[in-house]
C-alpha cells in the first residue's frame, strides 16, 4: 500500500512542480527530483536538478496553537544542480542553477496552492549559506561530490491532516447590549434589540488604481452590511436581495460566496456583474439593482444556523506581465435561523 500524501509532501511537491514549470524542464530534457544529493548523484546521463528540503522551522507566530489548527513552518530548501557527465558539466550547472536563481528572483510569490482546503502561496527568500554550513550539509551524503547550490527559505506552510480541522465559527451578523440585576440571568435567552454592523459608504478612490469595489444590500430603499432570514418563514431559495456594487463604471466584477453550514466555510463562485456606480450614497438609491440569487443551501433537520458571505472581486495587475491579485469588496452576510429556536 504507498504512503499517504502529507502537507508537508504537498507543499515540496508544490514547489517542484513550480521549478519544473518555470525552467521548462519538460522542453529542455531537465530532471526535477527531491530528496538527497546523494540519492541522485549516481544517475549522470542526465541532467539533473534536484531540491533537498533538509531544514524545518516553526513560523515563529504560533506559540500555541490549536492542534486541530494548522501548524505554519518555515521549509529550507537546497536546489543543487547536477548536468550530464560530460566535458561541458562544469558550464551546464551553472546554467541550471542560474535558471533556479532568476525564477525565484522573479516570482517570489508562489502560485497558489491547495493543501487540504488549505490555500497557500509560499514565498521564497534567499538565504545565503557559510562555508561551514556548506560543509556540514554535503559532509552528510557520503563519497557525493559537492555540486554548485543554492539554499532558499520557503514560508509559510502548513502541517495538518486531512479532514479533521475544529469547526469554524459563523460571523458576527448582528450585536446588542443587555444589563442584568445579577448574574442569576445569565444563561439566559437575549431579549434585547439587535443591530446590524456598520455599513461602509461613500465614494470608491479610483485614483488608486488597486481600488477595492464598495458593496451594500438594499433593502426597502436602504442598505445594510447584513441581513436575517427565517428559513421557516421564508424559503431560501425565493430570496433574491438587491446588491449595489460601487466602483469604476463599465468594469465587470465577478460574485464569491463564503458559505457556512455544518461547522465549515466553503468557497463558491457566483455569477459576474457590471459596475454602473462610483460610490454608495443612503440618500441617492438607485431603483433598478441588480437581484442576486442565493447558493443552494442543505435545510435539513440536523442543523439550525447557516450563514452567507458576499465579495465582490475584480482583477488587478500592477504592471504587465506582474501577478494578478484578486481585490475584494467590504463583506455583505446573511445569517439563516430558525425563528422557531429563537
Amino acid at each position: 500500500m504507498p504512503i499517504p500524501d502529507s502537507a508537508l509532501f504537498l507543499a515540496c511537491d508544490a514547489v517542484a512542480s513550480f521549478v519544473r514549470e518555470g525552467i521548462q524542464a519538460v522542453t529542455h530534457d531537465i530532471e526535477v527530483t527531491l530528496g538527497a544529493p546523494a540519492d541522485v548523484a549516481s544517475r549522470t546521463d542526465e541532467d539533473r536538478l534536484n531540491l533537498f528540503f533538509y531544514r524545518v522551522e516553526p513560523s515563529g507566530f504560533q506559540a500555541g496553537v490549536h492542534p486541530r489548527d494548522p501548524w505554519r513552518i518555515r521549509l529550507f530548501c537546497m536546489a543543487t544542480a547536477m548536468s550530464t557527465n560530460d566535458s561541458n558539466q562544469g558550464e551546464n550547472d551553472l546554467k541550471l542553477l542560474g535558471l533556479v536563481m532568476a525564477l525565484f528572483h522573479d516570482q517570489r510569490i508562489l502560485p497558489p496552492v491547495s493543501i487540504f482546503g488549505q490555500q497557500v502561496r509560499l514565498q521564497s527568500v534567499f538565504a545565503p549559506a557559510t562555508d561551514e554550513q556548506i560543509n556540514q550539509i554535503w559532509s552528510t551524503q557520503g563519497e557525493t561530490s559537492y555540486r554548485p547550490s543554492v539554499i532558499y527559505e520557503l514560508a509559510l506552510s502548513p502541517i495538518l491532516l486531512p479532514d479533521v480541522e475544529r469547526g469554524e465559527a459563523p460571523r458576527v451578523g448582528a450585536f446588542g447590549i443587555e444589563a442584568q440585576a445579577t448574574t442569576m440571568h445569565q444563561p439566559a435567552l437575549y431579549s434585547g434589540a439587535t443591530y446590524p454592523p456598520a455599513l461602509r459608504y461613500g465614494q470608491v478612490t479610483l485614483e488608486n488604481p488597486a481600488w477595492a469595489p464598495l458593496v451594500s444590500w438594499v433593502q426597502g430603499g436602504e442598505l445594510f452590511a447584513s441581513i436575517d432570514i427565517d428559513v421557516e418563514a421564508t424559503p431560501p431559495a425565493g430570496v433574491q436581495p438587491e446588491l449595489w456594487v460601487a466602483g469604476e463604471p463599465g468594469i465587470n466584477v465577478s460574485l464569491e460566496w463564503s458559505i457556512w453550514e455544518g461547522s465549515r466555510w466553503r468557497v463558491e463562485p457566483g455569477p459576474d456583474l457590471t459596475v454602473t456606480s462610483t460610490g454608495l450614497d443612503p440618500d441617492e438609491v438607485p431603483v433598478a439593482l441588480p437581484q442576486i440569487n442565493l447558493p443552494a443551501l442543505t435545510i435539513d433537520a440536523d442543523h439550525d444556523r447557516w450563514q452567507l458571505m458576499l465579495h465582490v472581486t475584480r482583477q488587478y495587475s500592477a504592471l504587465p506581465g506582474s501577478p494578478t491579485l484578486t481585490l475584494r469588496s467590504n463583506p455583505l452576510l446573511i445569517s439563516l435561523f430558525r425563528g422557531s429556536l429563537v
